[in-house]
């Protein structure tokens, strides 16, 4: 308790497991977050309260697992919480005959993180929630849709939205979301996470004509049938202030999709995309998106005889990226059979990525990378910053392999 109590102005964030007399007598003056595993109990309760009122820095609280036997007086020192702004929990039921106390609270928030584990029974009042500008929704029980599109009609300044539900959820999410961005009702949304699959083709369109000229990040889990050329087209009038975006998709199918967005999107700092055909990418427009610090992508290379010609180009692109800090690359699946993968040996052209001098976390997956001696001892000395190497040493000696890893681990690279 000593030491805790002498370096306790260095602690930001604090989890607790079971909350104690003795820990809630103590005091962190710069703590900015507090994450609490279990509420359950009356004594607990008691303490936690305790623990809240000392520490009026907070900013951010996490509440994993409670209960409805949690004492009211709990609640009652949430509302006391002024500088409360985030608010992570497991579930709405928690509050039980408590519930007329969340809305108030609601009122200061400005990020409510929900995951919702029960069937949503509590009412929901009227009343805007002026403050809150992030609302992320977890779980998979049938009300949810309801419950949370009369939500979002009360946050008139939101700005953020992470929908991650099962598929079933999805289609009614897209619907509900849809005719509040056609009734302007979000007028200020800027980031969306959600998944589209069980989604026509119409309604997903109608989704992206609708997204207000603000957004700029995008986390998007794809349908099969939603990754041409003309539904990638859709997203043009983002182009201009488009930072981030991730892309998943359920098939391994090649597409067009991440060319057009790096050839078109000159405020790109980050971006994830499925299959990306390595023909296309060679032979499209230039990379507009020289800000970006961190791509995803799947180089698909088919047939794989085309991998020798073509890979020096990619690599050509790449190091056009000269901001870039973070690079992973992953190839297919072998189930899906699309082609080769990129090849990491000096001879195909790695040497012309010396310019991304920035570069701190390479990771390769499901590649065939052949990261030799001589590849390690020219990453080691055109690559200073780097922290992080994630993917296989290809070498039959695993001697030479160990010696490469703990070679690495000297310059302080994490393997």
């Amino acid at each position: 308790t000593y030491l805790i109590e002498y370096h306790s102005h260095l602690v930001r964030k604090l989890n607790i497991g079971v909350m104690s007399q003795d820990h809630a007598a103590l005091r962190f003056s710069n703590l900015d977050t507090i994450s609490f595993d279990t509420l359950d109990d009356e004594v607990h309760d008691k303490d936690t309260i305790r623990f809240i009122m000392n520490h009026p820095t907070v900013t951010r609280l996490e509440l994993r697992t409670l209960s409805t036997n949690c004492d009211p007086a709990f609640w009652d020192a949430l509302l006391g919480f002024r500088n409360l702004r985030t608010l992570a929990m497991s579930s709405l039921e928690v509050f039980g005959t408590n519930a007329a106390k969340f809305w108030p609270l609601c009122t200061r928030l400005e990020r409510l993180e929900i995951s919702v584990q029960h069937t949503i029974a509590i009412p929901l009042p009227p009343g805007k929630y002026p403050n809150l500008k992030h609302l992320g929704v977890y779980g998979n029980k049938p009300n949810m849709v309801p419950f949370f599109m009369g939500f979002l009609r009360q946050c008139p300044h939101l700005t953020s939205i992470a929908w991650r539900t099962v598929v079933y959820q999805e289609a009614g999410f897209i619907f509900g979301l849809t005719e509040l961005l056609e009734a302007n009702a979000l007028p200020n949304l800027e980031c969306l996470m959600t998944g589209t699959r069980g989604i026509d083709n119409d309604l997903f369109a109608k989704l992206i004509q609708n997204l207000p000229l603000l957004i700029n990040t995008l986390f998007i889990r794809f349908s099969r049938n939603a990754l041409d050329l003309d539904f990638a087209k859709l997203f043009q009038p983002h182009f201009s202030n488009l930072r981030v975006l991730e892309v998943l998709a359920d098939a391994n199918i090649k597409s067009p999709f991440a060319q057009l967005v790096m050839s078109s999107c000159p405020l790109l700092e980050k971006l994830t995309a499925p299959n990306v055909d390595a023909l296309v990418v060679t032979e499209g427009r230039p990379w507009v998106c020289s800000r970006l610090k961190s791509l995803d992508l799947t180089f698909c290379f088919d047939p794989p005889s085309t991998v020798c010609h073509l890979q020096p180009l990619i690599f050509d692109r790449l190091s056009k990226l000269t901001r870039l800090e973070e690079l992973r690359m992953v190839g297919p699946k072998k189930q899906h059979n699309i082609g080769g993968t990129v090849d990491l040996r000096l001879e195909y052209g790695l040497e012309k990525l010396s310019t991304l001098r920035l570069l701190r976390s390479i990771t390769l997956r499901d590649m065939v990378e052949r990261m030799d001696k001589a590849g390690v001892d020219w990453m080691l000395e055109h690559w200073k910053s780097l922290m992080m190497f994630n993917g296989r040493l290809n070498t039959l000696d695993s001697n030479m392999r160990e010696a490469l890893v703990k070679r690495l681990e000297r310059y302080g690279i994490k393997v």
